[in-house]
């Protein structure tokens, strides 16, 4: 009994839930886990949602933190930072100041379904409510990590789904938020199943049952149906140098001698575009009269190369994707979300002050600027939309590019940051997502990995690991049809959100007025 009673703790509870919850997003294989590892965390929330304000708002801490923790231990894998002259002290200092510093900042926002419920609870008793309220706050916690100049939204619920495609099709629908509402609402009814007596808990299990099928029965039926018409040979090129040998003083020549030299030996007939990856050659140019490299390349192979450029042009730098077609540069895209700390320093008077040595985080002297474009590049046979590395955990942009016209999307990064963390795993699994929710093929070009060719239903199918020099010559098809998700964006949420005020209001009056008769009586 003492065994059980140290189990059924809710502070136990949390910890549990939120270990096997993060599990999924390293060990993909695990990704069933999801649909009940949240379990627990909605038992307590419903249960024990009652108590003090504070019991509430650390509890949601303490599961936030561990969750988060638990994922973002990729950060290690950054250890040591000797591409910028860091000594192993103050590399320990900044890896230990992002991994703990980002896990308490987006733990601390899991505080805010504890809070809902906290307060839901005082009007009503209701499971359903409950779970309703703490599934749509869940939601906003995730994604409250994209506001502000600090804004990361790399941990999501579905994440590690992204190999079980026939499960995650409805993100075509709703876009991952539905994909993480749906998991999220079958934790909540394994939940109330077990709170719930016998009689009720059929019902509850019924609806959660047929919910669940016929998400999988829409995503097989999904997965069957591809309609491919345009097509494009794409070619790949990843040289996999090291991050230490790449922002060497003579990185530039050693990065751009291995990149011409595998498009060389690898370009036949049948290519009909080259893809170098964010940042190939570590060189900041002045113009693009300054490409005269990759200009002489493409003439040479008789193919037009995109690839990642790095440009300072009237006192400001870009992060670009460069379309190079021979003698001039066709079209360019700039990188609209940049990363904060590695291209500019967020709340920098703050920050410079607090903590100096951050700026040297960034390789360039000056901080980038973002584009404000999606500048759709026309190439043989279609329309392609360019995101560029930290760019593919932000559903809205690659939303907009298919929206401006974009029938294929293509990913240049620069992922050698990771080494063979989780991280390049999870990575990779954003792309998927972006993918399935607007039915586009995604290629995807990285420095040191993971190369990959995603179709339009989410299935990789053909990649290059972590840390592997190679090519990967692939035909993809362009698509020029719309998903709902292209077409509405992240609705279910406001809508859910809405319906979360309105049921409240209408409880809360309802509790007012009993008490108001109760008074009365008495």
């Amino acid at each position: 009994m003492k065994i059980k009673g140290f189990f059924t703790r809710p502070v136990i509870l949390l910890i549990l839930s939120a270990i096997l919850s993060a599990l999924p997003l390293t060990f993909s294989f695990l990704y069933p886990l999801s649909w009940i590892s949240f379990v627990p965390f909605f038992y307590v929330l419903v249960k024990h949602s009652g108590n003090k304000l504070r019991c509430a708002i650390g509890r949601g801490f303490l599961f936030g933190f561990i969750y988060h923790i638990c994922i973002y231990y990729w950060f290690l894998w950054f250890y040591p930072l000797d591409y910028v002259d860091f000594t192993k002290t103050s590399s320990i200092a900044v890896v230990a100041l992002a991994w703990f510093g980002i896990s308490a900042v987006h733990g601390a926002l899991w505080c805010i379904p504890f809070i809902c419920c906290h307060i839901a609870k005082k009007v009503s008793n209701s499971c359903l409510f409950l779970s309703f309220a703490a599934i749509v706050s869940s939601i906003a916690a995730q994604k409250l990590t994209q506001l502000g100049e600090l804004s990361f939204p790399w941990a999501r619920v579905s994440l590690g789904q992204y190999k079980a495609t026939a499960l995650i099709q409805s993100a075509s629908l709703f876009g991952i938020d539905g994909v993480d509402m749906l998991i999220l609402g079958i934790n909540a009814a394994v939940a109330i199943c077990i709170i719930y007596p016998p009689k009720k808990r059929t019902i509850v299990a019924a609806v959660a049952a047929v919910v669940f099928l016929s998400n999988l029965g829409f995503g097989l039926i999904r997965i069957n149906t591809t309609s491919n018409d345009k097509s494009l040979t794409v070619m790949t090129v990843q040289a996999s140098v090291p991050q230490d040998e790449k922002w060497a003083s003579d990185g530039d020549a050693t990065c751009y001698d291995i990149y011409s030299r595998l498009t060389k030996e690898n370009i036949t007939e049948q290519v009909d575009l080259v893809l170098w990856p964010e940042s190939a050659v570590p060189k900041v140019y002045k113009s693009e009269k300054s490409l005269k490299q990759y200009k002489k390349l493409s003439k040479e192979i008789g193919v037009p190369i995109l690839a990642g450029v790095l440009m300072k042009t009237d006192s400001f730098s870009t992060n670009n994707a460069s379309l190079i077609d021979q003698n001039e540069v066709v079209a360019s895209y700039s990188k609209r979300q940049l990363v904060p700390f590695g291209e500019y320093m967020p709340y920098q008077k703050t920050f410079s002050k607090i903590f100096p040595f951050l700026a040297d985080l960034n390789i360039i002297e000056d901080d980038y600027i973002s584009g404000d474009s999606t500048a759709i590049m026309q190439v043989d046979g279609g329309a392609v939309g360019n995101i560029i590395c930290f760019e593919s955990i932000y559903p809205s942009l690659t939303r907009q590019s298919v929206l401006d016209g974009a029938e294929l999307m293509i990913e240049i990064t620069n992922d050698s940051w990771l080494k063979d963390s989780p991280a390049m795993q999870q990575h990779l699994a954003h792309g998927v997502f972006r993918s399935i929710e607007n039915g586009r093929y995604l290629v995807r070009s990285a420095n040191s990995g993971i190369s990959a060719v995603v179709d339009s239903r989410g299935n990789v199918i053909h990649q290059l690991d972590a840390n592997k020099q190679g090519v990967i010559t692939d035909t993809v098809y362009f698509c020029d049809k719309e998903t709902l998700y292209t077409k509405t964006g992240d609705i279910l949420f406001p809508i859910c959100a809405v319906v979360v005020i309105i049921w409240y209001i209408v409880l809360l009056i309802k509790y007012l007025i009993n008490k108001h008769i109760s008074m009365r009586d008495s």
